[in-house]
């Protein structure tokens, strides 16, 4: 595994006693069915393959924001959100892209041309032929401080367009949470979804500057999206969770908490939870896939008044023997929301390196 300098000395100061793959803290478990493949290593180019083919391949090099990818089941391609910089109304569309890179094979937004309206796909994930994503819909010339309109929706992945709303956001529960957004969607099998209830604000730095967008996690909840109206339910100590991510039979879901280190696995069938592993700094945006692990470290995690800049990239597997740990990505890039093939062998995750907008790379370990 080839580990690389913390991208910010000054972000993660902790980070910063640790050179190359320094042994870390805990484990206490063992992700199911773990399998340890080789170390990420260069991509294998082609016409179809990755425009740069390195270690790190940069994916895409768009003027606008390339964010949250989720893998097609099969691991043959990876959807993800892609602002439209060729249109004026700067749509978020679904956009679908080769598990090896290269070009975009189609979009699906909500329009086939600009509007006035800003309209945003994002928090994909799929399962069999269905995909579920939150719709998003602002005004362009006369925009509030937040979106007009969110909806849950559930639709054919051949056709994202025609959807079926399950759930209207903001909403509150039959508990009395009131969650103002939702992210981090995971299908737990058929009909059942995973997210987290957000609590949002919007804090300015100074009296006249542009309110920014802060997300905070409020707890993990579980949706049965057979039911009309939707069925939703608390996850047990799934409380100020900012992550998940499910198992592949659904039944265990590993989660992060705001400010915390840990990275926590919950089972469904028995309501037990336990830690998994432990970091040095905060721990968010994992993702978990054929015993292996990606998480986002350290960084600027976001909170009641803070929004999330990003963080280092770890990759963690599981062998027999025991966690091997080791950070992966380029000096002076942040990273957020990283997405491991079902195989474990590829990872897709946005990364800004000074810039204001993110790209796609791609790291492959064979």
């Amino acid at each position: 595994m080839t580990c690389k300098k913390p991208a910010s000395n000054k972000l993660r100061s902790p980070l910063r006693r640790l050179r190359n793959c320094a042994t870390w803290l805990l484990t206490l478990g063992t992700l199911a069915s773990c399998e340890h493949t080789a170390p990420f290593s260069p991509v294998t180019g082609g016409s179809n393959g990755p425009l740069v083919p390195a270690s790190i391949t940069q994916l895409t090099y768009s003027p606008g924001q390339d964010l949250i990818p989720a893998w097609l089941p099969d691991g043959s391609a990876f959807v993800y959100t892609a602002e439209r910089r060729d249109r004026v109304d700067h749509d978020r569309c679904l956009a679908v892209m080769d598990r090896g890179g290269g070009s975009i094979s189609r979009y699906a937004c909500r329009t086939v041309a600009a509007d006035d309206s800003i309209n945003v796909f994002d928090e994909a994930t799929i399962l069999g032929d269905s995909i579920a994503y939150v719709r998003t819909s602002t005004e362009r010339f006369l925009q509030g401080i937040g979106p007009d309109r969110q909806e849950l929706v559930i639709a054919p992945l051949a056709d994202p367009n025609a959807a079926r709303v399950v759930q209207q956001i903001p909403f509150t529960t039959p508990w009395g949470a009131t969650y103002d957004m939702i992210s981090h969607i995971a299908w737990l099998g058929p009909g059942k979804l995973a997210f987290i209830g957000e609590r949002v604000s919007y804090p300015r730095a100074c009296r006249s500057c542009v309110p920014d967008t802060v997300r905070f996690g409020l707890e993990i909840a579980i949706a049965d999206v057979t039911t009309i109206p939707t069925t939703v339910a608390r996850m047990v100590d799934g409380d100020s969770a900012s992550s998940l991510a499910p198992s592949a039979n659904g039944d265990t879901v590993y989660f992060t908490k705001n400010a915390d280190t840990h990275v926590f696995r919950h089972t469904m069938s028995d309501a037990q939870t336990d830690t998994l592993f432990a970091f040095i700094d905060v721990a968010r945006d994992i993702s978990v896939s054929a015993g292996q692990l990606a998480a986002i470290v350290g960084g600027v995690p976001g909170g009641p008044t803070t929004p999330d800049r990003g963080g280092a990239l770890f990759h963690v597997s599981f062998p027999g023997g025991g966690p091997l740990v080791g950070e992966i990505g380029l000096s002076g890039v942040l990273y957020r929301r990283p997405a491991l093939s079902p195989d474990g062998v590829r990872l897709v995750v946005s990364g800004w390196s000074g810039a204001p907008n993110a790209d796609l790379w791609l790291f492959t370990s064979r």
